[in-house]
């Protein structure tokens, strides 16, 4: 049990003997029938003291319940707060120990906002600080959004994941011309002249080598998805991103990407920063103007949380689409990979974990972590990569903790203590 929990119980326990005490006090005066026990009784005559005495105790009774709920509610919020803003010490003595100028961050529980706050700066030079409303670049998150628009198409019957990647892609050739060359992606070992290679493979980041024979993260060939979307549903790319999910679920402070962004929004948008090698921040371009199914997407914390909100609550898939998603994958000969379809899955100590991570190098950070079981999220954007880049060969191989800002937030909101052991 940890120090917060041992608050809370200590708390608890104290409130349940105050009220213990004052049962004990006025059950003892009713059955003395002594009114002298108390001042408040003595101003009456004997006969009416007497008559009225087991009354008058049922209301004191009811007066120390009543206050101990109160009182217990109250010390109830009072130590969430201090652990939310214990959290929120933590999290930006992290910010500042991995060299990031500005962060925002929120929590969910049960589809409701626990904390949501920003930290530090959106933009260094005019002093403008981060809030849970200010946009960023959400580098790899967008992953988890694109998903969600192939298994809308899976649902509709007009796409089969385990078909051949080519069977909707009339320019299937070139794009694996493209992905092998050392001018393009340059992915060697996607085996496309001999090796059939699915959507699903592309989809779970097992297209290298035997298709289906083991995860290697491979963001470029990811992104190509956009592709199967956009020809399946002979719409492009973005407009079924602010079709099917952007406005739908009101996200506001969101834009399919840089290019497509209202100049409101940019205005807003935090800027990117790197570190030089005199530690100071230097502020960058941004890393991208477009948007395929791997990035791109600009967005908020609390636009975020409505998308997590409508997963949660089957609004964009169904129930048992949602399951695909955060089922990990098995490989060809049976053990099981540490990605679903657009997310990463993890098992702690027998707790489902399901996230991703975002990276874009020297400018952009970002985490999205739930814990479905408890109903709990923490989304984290970032306007440096040092939300990621220090511990990206572990996120890249399926191990959020290697994340100390995960393990905080698993530590601070699942129970799941110390979770990096």
């Amino acid at each position: 049990m940890n120090n917060r929990h041992l608050s809370t119980f200590f708390a608890y326990i104290c409130s349940t003997l105050r009220f213990l005490l004052c049962v004990l006090r006025f059950v003892r005066c009713a059955f003395r029938l002594d009114c002298s026990a108390h001042s408040a009784l003595r101003l009456l005559p004997k006969p009416l003291c007497v008559l009225h005495l087991p009354l008058i105790s049922i209301v004191f009774l009811t007066g120390c319940a009543v206050w101990t709920g109160v009182s217990s509610d109250t010390r109830a919020t009072a130590i969430a707060e201090q652990e939310n803003r214990a959290f929120i010490s933590a999290i930006d003595r992290l910010r500042r120990d991995y060299r990031i100028p500005g962060m925002s961050v929120i929590v969910m529980r049960n589809q409701q906002e626990v904390l949501a706050q920003g930290l530090g700066y959106a933009d260094l030079e005019r002093r403008i600080p981060a809030s849970e409303i200010t946009p960023y670049h959400i580098a790899s998150l967008t992953k988890p959004l694109a998903t969600t628009l192939l298994l809308q198409l899976v649902e509709q019957g007009r796409l089969d994941l385990d078909a051949p990647f080519a069977a909707y892609d009339p320019s299937y050739t070139d794009l694996c011309n493209l992905i092998r060359s050392p001018s393009g992606y340059y992915v060697p070992d996607y085996n496309c002249y001999t090796q059939q290679i699915t959507v699903r493979h592309h989809l779970t980041h097992t297209t290298q080598g035997i298709p289906g024979s083991n995860f290697e993260y491979q963001g470029g060939v990811f992104g190509v998805l956009a592709r199967v979307i956009s020809n399946v549903a002979g719409r492009d790319f973005e407009s079924l991103l602010v079709e099917n999910i952007i406005v739908p679920l009101n996200m506001t402070s969101t834009a399919s990407s840089q290019r497509n962004a209202p100049a409101r929004l940019v205005e807003r948008l935090a800027k990117p920063y790197q570190v030089d090698s005199t530690g100071k921040f230097v502020r960058v371009g941004y890393p991208g103007l477009d948007v395929d199914a791997a990035a791109g997407i600009i967005s908020t914390v609390v636009d975020l949380a409505k998308f997590d909100v409508a997963l949660d609550t089957n609004l964009l898939i169904s129930e048992e689409s949602k399951a695909l998603l955060w089922t990990p994958t098995r490989a060809n000969d049976g053990h099981i990979l540490p990605y679903g379809l657009g997310w990463f899955v993890q098992d702690v100590g027998g707790t489902k974990l399901v996230w991703h991570f975002g990276w874009w190098p020297g400018a952009f950070s970002s985490l999205l972590l739930k814990v479905p079981e408890q109903g709990l999220t923490f989304i984290l954007l970032a306007n440096g990569d040092g939300a990621s880049a220090p511990f990206v060969d572990d996120l890249g191989t399926g191990n959020v903790l290697a994340s100390p800002f995960a393990t905080t937030f698993l530590n601070h909101f699942a129970q799941l203590t110390d979770a990096a052991e």
